[in-house]
């Protein structure tokens, strides 16, 4: 790819009742220059949107890698203090030629073949459209001279197919965002024209770790307009001045969109944008990223398979719903799990092919206001849908109290799972009590809560997901007295037992349950710990350790191991699983 100027992208069309616009008349070969704080945007002449066109330099350049045809450079600014996402979409780089042919062939379908035409899917719109465009491209070319042979060099004629059709039906700029495997979220603040698109990126590899970064991207408010008017056509949702929030899922990128306007964002349109992560999260992939170690993930599938009620707290960006997904999978295929969600985040569909027996139930969010079923509606249902483990999305309503009235009953099933916002066991505590109307008696039937948070190791710049605590309520305390079992330790980063861990009345219960002794009970809980620490251990070697099958295979060996043995001599238990391991990793 050539190293000339950065083009900007975005060309998509507002989306209105059904037909895309008409794109604005530009001079078809000029370039479109901007000044934006000390990095010069520019435009060709059928772009809605801005990229910045200073190259990185190789001295700060920390990582280089495609997005399709995009090249895209992760950068230290100049003067430090931030990272940069540089995105050279290889279309902008075309030359003038290049450039009026994809305007005119994006005007051509855009006024002669989408008028009037269902866009509601629009990857199925894409393909239905794609030969159309290539004979539209083809028709251009002879009527202006382009060449079979320009057109090769170009990139093809799939490439420039692909081009009109990401910025026609597709989402343009945000297209290429949604397709980077590293970006999880994408914030649009308003006003767009004035402020470059920031995201938070997850880890490259090797020493290249993510977080936020400012982009070289500058959508312009007609570039906004288009995505929210698509966005609500295709939720078929409203969005107004009347009812300025709207939430709904872009199912083509599984990805989460969030749009405030006004009157509650005065300078306009803001979008937020969540990837949900293409494959669900296992301990020994947080074990990886350090966001837990081999001791807490031992804790919790101990917990879990002790079918405690564990609550994963935190604030946005957290990580709960990543560390949610993960716990699930330390159940046996066995039990059934019944979820309950309103945002699609959980992994109901991948655990199913795993072999799980899982019941989503999809609610509608109570931000659009549509009237449909709610989450306690979902929970009233589930209750009488047999012995279940109950996995919540989101305690946020009077769904708690429905919740916690079958938790004291024993009607909610073998377990019970959710996530809630707070940054501790006390701010739990009070957020269910006070804001959601729950009885202290009744938040008892709570065993667990497990914070996540984010933390600046060593004070640096960089936030990082770490799980902070894992507490249990004290049962014959005081309401809302919480006792830590694992607690974060700044200057280690990482946790560590507390006192408590050795005389804890959730671990007491489980080995009573399993006719254990407390020192057996902790055994097991370290030897679970030692399975998804040798599992890391081996995943250099062989990645898909890390993956949900190889947890599901090497729990169920477990399982299957203490059935034959049972629990009492972890260490005869241990030989056997390693011997196990030895011959089955490969394959895992």
């Amino acid at each position: 790819m050539p190293e000339e100027a950065v083009l900007g992208p975005g060309g998509k069309s507002a989306i209105e009742k059904n037909i895309i616009c008409e794109p604005v008349q530009y001079d078809l070969g000029q370039l479109f220059r901007k000044s934006l704080h000390d990095d010069s945007k520019l435009r060709p002449g059928f772009a809605e949107a801005w990229v910045g066109e200073t190259l990185a330099d190789a001295g700060s350049r920390q990582a280089r890698y495609y997005v399709g045809t995009a090249r895209v450079d992760i950068c230290s600014k100049v003067g430090g203090g931030e990272t940069v996402y540089r995105i050279v979409p290889r279309e902008y780089t075309l030359p003038e030629a290049g450039t009026k042919l994809l305007y005119l062939a994006k005007s051509e379908f855009v006024e002669n073949s989408l008028e009037g035409r269902n866009i509601q899917d629009s990857g199925s719109l894409r393909k239905r459209c794609r030969k159309e465009v290539d004979e539209i491209i083809s028709t251009v070319a002879r009527s202006t001279g382009v060449t079979p042979g320009h057109i090769e060099q170009m990139g093809g004629l799939d490439f420039l197919t692909t081009a009109v059709l990401r910025h026609t039906v597709g989402l343009g700029m945000l297209e290429y965002l949604l397709e980077d495997e590293h970006v999880q979220d994408i914030y649009i603040d308003a006003p767009a024209d004035d402020n470059p698109v920031h995201v938070v990126i997850g880890d490259i590899g090797g020493d290249i770790v993510g977080g936020k970064c400012l982009t070289n991207i500058l959508l312009s408010e007609r570039e906004v307009q288009s995505l929210v008017s698509r966005f609500r056509y295709e939720s078929g949702r409203p969005f107004s001045e009347a009812m300025p929030m709207l939430e709904t899922d872009l199912v083509e990128f599984d990805t989460r969109v969030t749009v405030v306007g006004r009157p509650l964002s005065p300078e306009g349109a803001a979008i937020a944008l969540r990837r949900h992560s293409t494959e669900p999260w296992t301990l020994p992939k947080l074990i990886l990223r350090n966001s837990i170690n081999p001791l807490a993930a031992g804790l919790l599938s101990f917990l879990i398979d002790g079918r405690s009620t564990v609550l994963v707290a935190g604030s946005r960006g957290a990580g709960k719903s990543s560390m949610l997904g993960a716990l699930m999978l330390e159940f046996p295929l066995s039990q059934r799990i019944l979820t309950i969600e309103d945002t699609l985040e959980l992994p109901g569909a991948k655990m199913q092919e795993l072999g799980y027996k899982v019941q989503s139930l999809f609610v509608r969010s109570a931000v659009d206001g549509s009237g449909g079923r709610t989450a306690d509606d979902a929970l009233r249902v589930s209750l009488r849908l047999g012995e279940s483990a109950i996995v919540l999305g989101e305690v946020r309503g009077k769904e708690a109290k429905t919740l916690y009235e079958a938790m004291r009953s024993g009607s909610a099933g073998s377990a019970v799972l959710g996530t809630i916002h707070g940054n501790s066991p006390k701010s739990v505590f009070e957020r269910i009590v006070y804001d959601l109307d729950i009885h202290p008696e009744a938040f008892s039937a709570t065993d667990i809560v497990v914070v996540c948070g984010l933390v600046r190791p060593e004070g640096r710049q960089r936030q990082v997901r770490r799980v902070t605590a894992i507490s249990e309520l004290v049962k014959d305390g005081e309401p809302g007295q919480f006792a830590d079992l694992l607690a974060y330790d700044d200057e280690t980063d990482t946790l560590v037992e507390t006192e408590h861990f050795r005389n804890s009345s959730r671990i007491n219960a489980i080995a009573g349950q399993w006719s254990l002794d407390y020192d057996s009970a902790l055994a097991n809980i370290r030897a679970r710990a030692y399975i998804r620490e040798r599992m890391v251990s081996e995943s250099a070697g062989n990645p898909g350790l890390l993956k949900p099958s190889a947890v599901v295979k090497t729990n169920s060996q477990y399982w299957s191991l203490v059935d034959k043995l049972g629990s009492g001599d972890p260490g005869m238990l241990m030989n056997e699983w390693n011997e196990w391991f030895e011959r089955s990793a490969p394959y895992v």
